[in-house]
């Protein structure tokens, strides 16, 4: 690629190129890479409708096997989805996926508080939850969709085939390329200054969100990761990535927590600044936290979760960020404190008593998912393209 190649969003390129080398370069053309096979794929649902969306469903609930008829674009995507990569180890996934769950309600905090605003201080990236108008028409079962979606991927053999988890990996990776299309379509994508819309190099910026910055916010709040658990919940994304469609090279780059920290630092290097989207997102994303309190407890309590909410995007992200973003500056970025105060002596124990850990997960995992349920009131998303 010549220079004018890349989209002007690569920022800082000779600085990059100075301490990462050829990887800066290849990181920055995923800018311009889709999905081809999932791109392909809802084409060929568009212009055959009801039928291939059928042969879609069979394929999903029993297998490309239960579908002989199946198009070479309904073949070619189950096809990736049912390779199993050589470093697939699903012992390891069942390890990264209970420690996941012991974050439990504080973990979909971090979520918020952390990944998801971290993603927003991007305004390329963000373009497309601007353009679709998602998040700012409904935040708050924007949200909870995409916390269903996590906590899914992160069951016990929740990626596994029949389970979930891996259902709406599929699902996600059809509805980025609907969206893709659709900003493309509109006349109003700028693919020189954005890249494409939902392009590899953010879709491996989401999982670094769910993996990466998760343990980090975690462990900040107390808890306590061994080595081998963060591994594993990076070999759990990494194999959620596959499923999703995220080119290999990326994915080998969340083989180790070297590598994987090695490509966030590019990532945040060469990103740009916010915009005008970006802020409009940050304060829907900031009062979501305060409704989803509002009417499991009084008032008062409702404020002070949300006031924590804000306190802790402040914390976590950084002053720098957080003035960019306009997250509030007041005392509540200290509440992290206290609540590492709280969590550190649950997980020394924890640490130490047989049976401990099991009972930490299920805990967390169970209370999670009943949160999930009560937000999403009985109508759990179908993450279809209808």
């Amino acid at each position: 690629m010549t220079e004018t190649d890349y989209p002007s969003r690569y920022e800082n390129r000779e600085e990059a190129r100075g301490r990462f080398g050829d990887d800066a370069d290849r990181y920055a053309g995923f800018y311009l890479a889709g999905d081809p096979v999932a791109d392909a794929l809802v084409q060929w649902i568009e212009r055959h409708g009801d039928s291939a969306k059928s042969q879609f469903e069979r394929a999903l609930r029993g297998g490309i096997s239960e579908v002989p008829e199946a198009s070479p674009e309904l073949r070619a995507f189950f096809e990736r989805a049912d390779s199993l990569p050589a470093w697939v180890d699903f012992d390891q996934i069942r390890t990264g996926a209970l420690a996941y769950q012991r974050f439990g309600i504080l973990g979909m905090i971090v979520l918020s508080a952390w990944s998801l605003i971290n993603g927003y201080h991007s305004g390329a990236a963000v373009k497309p939850l601007a353009f679709t108008g998602e998040l700012i028409g409904r935040p708050q079962r924007r949200l909870a969709e995409t916390a269903r979606f996590v906590s899914e991927a992160t069951q016990v053999d929740g990626l596994r085939p029949g389970r979930p988890g891996r259902e709406i990996s599929l699902r996600v990776s059809l509805i980025h390329s609907y969206v893709r299309r659709a900003c493309l379509d509109s006349g109003r994508w700028r693919t020189d200054l954005w890249g494409l819309p939902i392009n590899q190099a953010d879709m491996f910026g989401t999982l670094l969100e769910f993996s990466l910055l998760m343990m980090d916010g975690a462990q900040r709040l107390g808890f306590y990761l061994t080595a081998a658990e963060r591994e594993a919940i990076l070999a759990l994304w990494r194999y959620c990535g596959h499923l999703s469609g995220v080119d290999p090279w990326l994915l080998e780059q969340l083989g180790s927590e070297a590598k994987t920290r090695r490509l966030a630092d590019l990532l945040r290097l060469i990103q740009p600044g916010p915009d005008d989207d970006s802020r409009a997102l940050t304060e829907q994303l900031l009062k979501v936290p305060g409704q989803n309190a509002d009417g499991k407890v009084p008032p008062v309590v409702a404020l002070a979760v949300s006031r924590i909410h804000n306190g802790l995007a402040r914390a976590f992200n950084g002053s720098e960020i957080a003035d960019d973003l306009g997250i509030p500056n007041d005392l509540w970025q200290y509440s992290v404190y206290p609540i590492r105060a709280a969590v550190a002596p649950f997980e020394w124990i924890r640490r130490r008593v047989p049976g401990a850990s099991q009972l930490a997960s299920e805990v967390g995992n169970r209370v999670v998912r009943g949160d999930l349920t009560r937000i999403l009131r009985g109508e759990e998303p179908s993450f279809t393209l209808s």
